[in-house]
């Protein structure tokens, strides 16, 4: 009985913190000294905080009225705390990796308007180094050459379909999506020290790609989030990239 709770508390939790309660914006740039820098803002709203710690209440009331231990944290420590996010607590998280290469050079939390934002500016100085933390591991993306010695920057879907085309939901579904996910928007910008060959990025320039996932626009962005593969291909001669692997999503269902 304990089990399908704890299981519809968690469903509940994914429905709310993939919903329009966040907003996200990525950006990756890779520069021409063999470096890079990765910079994320995020919204979130003060209701979904507050809903977020309630449900954590719940899943501790619940253990307790079964008579299990208390579940504690169980996502990924890092996502947590983005979803429940703390300036210091954050801070502290993050400059653990600075002996990896990984430089905390910005973090800036403030309250706008009821919502929470977040930004967060990482130096990787030393991307082999880098490719090697737990951090990179779980959260990184694959860099390698292809033959004709241009760089291959991959980072898969998240839930791996083979041949599946995005669904988009149907008047039905999207009156009761709509007051959910209304307003989530995620983008994604790569910036290269060299020409772009090749890229699976809605737009691009000569050295930047760019996907953007706006359910306003678009109601079947989420769907097409989870299952979009980010591939860059990109030449520069000039600059010595570092073979760079991740574990990669295992979510194919």
């Amino acid at each position: 009985m304990w089990h399908k709770i704890k299981n519809i508390a968690l469903l509940i939790a994914l429905v709310v913190f993939s919903s329009g309660c966040i907003k996200m914006e990525h950006y990756l740039t890779f520069k021409e000294d063999g470096t890079a820098t990765y910079r994320l803002k995020y919204s979130i709203s003060e209701q979904a905080i507050v809903q977020f710690r309630t449900m954590e209440k719940l899943k501790g009331q619940l253990a307790e009225a079964a008579g299990e231990p208390p579940p504690g944290i169980e996502m990924e420590p890092l996502f947590h705390l983005f979803l429940d996010p703390d300036e210091a607590t954050l801070r502290e998280a993050i400059s653990k990796y600075e002996s990896q290469g990984i430089i905390l050079k910005k973090l800036e939390s403030k309250v706008v308007s009821s919502w929470r934002n977040i930004e967060i500016k990482l130096e990787i100085n030393d991307l082999e180094k880098a490719a090697n933390s737990d951090l990179f591991k779980a959260h990184g993306f694959n860099l390698t050459q292809d033959n004709n010695g241009n760089y291959v920057f991959y980072r898969e879907p998240h839930i791996k379909r083979p041949g599946e085309i995005t669904k988009v939901p149907t008047e039905e579904e999207l009156k009761q999506l709509i007051p959910i996910v209304a307003g989530f928007n995620t983008t994604v910008r790569i910036k290269v020290p060299g020409n772009i060959k090749s890229t699976t990025a809605f737009d691009n320039s000569r050295n930047r790609a760019s996907w953007i996932f706006d359910f306003d626009r678009e109601p079947g962005s989420i769907q097409a989030l989870q299952r979009q593969a980010f591939r860059v291909v990109f030449a520069a001669p000039e600059t010595r990239f570092p073979e760079m692997k991740y574990n990669g999503s295992q979510i194919t269902e």
